[in-house]
């Protein structure tokens, strides 16, 4: 029988968890994809500190993202109505120009 070593070991508010080789591979594959979308040089240890960070401020970020998108919705929205708005306004007025142009005696 083998017995796996975990070749990493994180260690918690003096609780341990040690994560086997082949998560450890694993781990590493998506350290690599990450790399090389992003072009960066995370190491596997830098990729989970960075995971874990991502994980531990995603309710926030959906959060801000949600308010950031019903901002530009609204003020996409209030744009289309002030051009809408702005149209209307210079035809109404080339129609008045029209019947004034058209009043006089020719």
């Amino acid at each position: 029988m083998t017995t796996i070593h975990p070749r990493l070991t994180v260690t918690l508010d003096g609780e341990t968890a040690a994560l086997p080789d082949a998560v450890v591979a694993r781990l590493q594959v998506l350290t690599d994809r990450t790399n090389a979308t992003q072009k960066t040089t995370l190491t596997a240890l830098d990729w989970i500190a960075l995971n874990l960070k991502e994980l531990a401020v995603s309710d926030q970020l959906t959060a801000a993202v949600e308010q950031l998108r019903h901002q530009h919705e609204k003020d996409a929205n209030d744009a289309l109505t002030a051009a809408i708005n702005t149209a209307r306004g210079e035809l109404i007025a080339s129609l008045a120009d029209a019947a004034i142009a058209g009043s006089g005696p020719e």
